[in-house]
C-alpha cells in the first residue's frame, strides 16, 4: 500500500511538472515568490535542467517564453503576463524562477526555430570580470585625484592699524576669495573618502575709515597662501555628497593704507608680513553636472582662523600726525566666514 501511495504521488508531480526547462543565463536564482525582490532559495549555473510545472507555459508551437530583438538579444520586457514558471529546489522546495532565463524544452517543432542562448552579447546575471584584468586591478584605483577651483565672499576684517585718534564712522567691505586644490586619495583608504594634497588661496578686501571731519583712509589687505589640505566625505550617493575638510596656510600679506585730507594731503604706505591660518570647511557636491564628465559644483562654508601677526613697514611716514608714529600693523586673533561655490574635476 505504502509503495502504492509513493507512485501515485510520483505520477501526480509528473503530471504537474510535465515539461522541462534548460537554464540560459551563468547563474539562475530560485525565488522563494514570482518576485525579483522575494529570498533566493537556490541558484542554478547555466546549462542544468529544470522540472517546471506547465502553469503559464504557452501552448502555440510557434511562439516562445522570452522576448528577443531583431538581433537575437534577449530584452527584460516579457510579453506575456507571467514572467515565473514554477519549480522546486533540490530540497524538494516550491520555487519560483524568472521565464527569461530558461529555454522550455518544448519537444515538437519550436526546438529548431528558437535560439538556445539569447544572452550570447550580454548575460543579465554573469557578474565575472572579463580579462586581462585592468590595470590596478582590485578595482580600488589607487591614484585617484581631485582638482578643485571656488569663489568666496565673506565679512571683511576690522583694520589693525592704530591711528590714534577715535574713528567715526567705517564702510568695512567684502573679504573675496579665490581658492584651489589638488589632492589625491590616500593609500590606507579602500572606500575612496580620503584625499590629501595641497591649496593655493588668494584674499582680497578694501574698507574705508573717517578718522575726523576732514581726514579719511582707505585700506587694501591682499594675501596669497599655500598650505596642505585634507578632506573626507562624510556622506555619498551616486548624484550627491558632503564634503568636511581641513587645511592651514602659510600667508604672504601685502597690507596699503592710503590716508588723506580735504586740502589735499596725501599719503600712502605698504606694511608686509607672514602668518599662519588653520581652517575647516564643508561643502556639498553635486556630481557629474555634464553626465559622464567627472565634473562636479559644489558649495559650502568655511571658516579661517586667523592666528595673531604683525605687518611692518620700510617706507618711513612723511605726515607724522597720519601714522602716529608707528610703522607696524598689529592684528590679533580672529576667525573670518564665507560662502563660496566652485567646480571639482575628478580624475
Amino acid at each position: 500500500m505504502d509503495a502504492l501511495k509513493l507512485l501515485l504521488c510520483f505520477l501526480i508531480s509528473f503530471n504537474i511538472f510535465a515539461l522541462e526547462a534548460q537554464v540560459i543565463v551563468l547563474e539562475a536564482p530560485l525565488l522563494s515568490e514570482p518576485a525579483l525582490k522575494s529570498k533566493v532559495l537556490q541558484r542554478v549555473r547555466k546549462g542544468k535542467n529544470l522540472y517546471i510545472h506547465n502553469q503559464g507555459i504557452v501552448r502555440s508551437p510557434w511562439e516562445m517564453n522570452y522576448n528577443v530583438n531583431s538581433n537575437g538579444i534577449a530584452i527584460d520586457e516579457p510579453r506575456e503576463e507571467v514572467e515565473f514558471l514554477k519549480t522546486f529546489t533540490r530540497s524538494g522546495k516550491v520555487a519560483w524562477i524568472p521565464k527569461k532565463y530558461v529555454k522550455v524544452i518544448y519537444n515538437d517543432a519550436r526546438e529548431s526555430e528558437l535560439k538556445m542562448n539569447p544572452y550570447a552579447k550580454y548575460d543579465p546575471t554573469d557578474y565575472r570580470i572579463e580579462e586581462p584584468l585592468e590595470e590596478g586591478y582590485p578595482l580600488v584605483v589607487q591614484d585617484k585625484a581631485r582638482a578643485a577651483i571656488s569663489f568666496g565672499i565673506g565679512p571683511a576684517s576690522k583694520s589693525g592699524f592704530n591711528y590714534g585718534s577715535s574713528v567715526l564712522e567705517e564702510n568695512i567691505g567684502n573679504r573675496y576669495s579665490f581658492v584651489t586644490t589638488y589632492t589625491k586619495k590616500v593609500d590606507f583608504d579602500s572606500f575612496d573618502r580620503f584625499y590629501f594634497g595641497g591649496l593655493l588661496q588668494i584674499h582680497g578686501q578694501r574698507s574705508l575709515y573717517f578718522i575726523t571731519n576732514d581726514r579719511t583712509s582707505q585700506e587694501t589687505h591682499g594675501e596669497i597662501g599655500i598650505g596642505p589640505y585634507i578632506s573626507y566625505d562624510v556622506y555619498r550617493t551616486e548624484d550627491r555628497s558632503l564634503t568636511t575638510y581641513g587645511a592651514f596656510t602659510y600667508n604672504l600679506h601685502r597690507y596699503t593704507v592710503e590716508q588723506a585730507t580735504r586740502d589735499e594731503n596725501f599719503e600712502e604706505r605698504l606694511f608686509s608680513g607672514y602668518s599662519l591660518t588653520p581652517k575647516l570647511g564643508l561643502s556639498y557636491n553635486i556630481r557629474d553636472i555634464i553626465p559622464e564628465s567627472k565634473v562636479d559644483f559644489v558649495f559650502g562654508a568655511e571658516t579661517n582662523f586667523n592666528l595673531p601677526y604683525s605687518l611692518k613697514t620700510k617706507t618711513p611716514g612723511e605726515i607724522e600726525e597720519f601714522w602716529n608714529n608707528s610703522d607696524q600693523v598689529d592684528f590679533g586673533f580672529s576667525a573670518t566666514f564665507s560662502l563660496y561655490l566652485g567646480i571639482v574635476a575628478n580624475y
